[in-house]
């Protein structure tokens, strides 16, 4: 299939990760990173703006992020996060007046926001390099890797039956077709729902948001989408 990014022609680097054999298979399964990003905010989401409050790791301090105010005391905003725990864990009946981590659910352009910050941060920056949104290329280590084959999410249909033929598993073959996103239970997020949600960033976050995602569209053949 075209969409296999390919078999490097028989070409092998020595491989030296645990006396690995010559006779392995290196690969790995990739899609879209705006549809991988839509896809985890969607898990989280209640609709195409926003987000329930939760406990995840990134949900909290981009909502920090987004809503504080530099006019705010350490104290203030120390005890707006304190109640928004308390709000997560045991349903907190009276938050103070005013706090807005309460007020409303994380936005998708909040969460844009707080990634775009995130790469404007020397590293080590590891609370912005979610594995739900960081460039493939990154992830995968492409090539130190020294991969062999490299499939398309979107392109399941007929990689994934190619690569289960490659590794000596066709007995599984029907096992492909209950196949699942696992977080979300919800199959591979679609186009439209890339689009609906890139409508709700401006023109420069969506430049920049494209613009972390470059190395990953040329490596891959993906392209950039813009509304």
């Amino acid at each position: 299939s075209s969409g296999i990014n390919a078999e490097y022609g028989g070409r092998r680097r020595k491989r030296t990760w645990k006396k690995e054999p010559r006779s392995s298979i290196r690969f790995t399964v990739i899609r879209h990173p705006l549809a991988r990003l839509v896809s985890h905010y969607r898990n989280k989401s209640i609709g195409p703006g926003s987000t329930s409050l939760g406990n995840d790791i990134w949900v909290k301090p981009a909502m920090i992020f987004a809503r504080q105010k530099k006019s705010w005391s350490p104290n203030r905003q120390a005890k707006f996060a304190k109640e928004y725990d308390n709000q997560i864990h045991h349903n907190l009946k009276n938050p103070s007046p005013g706090n807005p981590y309460l007020k409303s659910f994380l936005t998708f352009p909040e969460l844009v926001r707080f990634i775009l910050h995130g790469q404007n941060r020397p590293p080590p920056n590891y609370l912005y390099m979610n594995a739900h949104w960081i460039p493939g290329t990154q992830r995968i280590d492409v090539c130190q890797n020294d991969l062999d084959i490299i499939v398309k999410l979107e392109n399941e249909a007929v990689e994934l039956p190619y690569l289960l033929e490659r590794l000596n598993l066709t007995q599984y073959h029907h096992l492909l077709s209950k196949k699942e996103n696992a977080s979300a239970g919800e199959k591979v997020v679609a186009v439209d729902q890339v689009v609906e949600h890139m409508k709700l960033l401006t023109k420069e976050e969506q430049r920049q948001l494209n613009e972390m995602y470059a190395l990953d569209y040329e490596m891959f053949g993906y392209e950039p989408v813009y509304v």
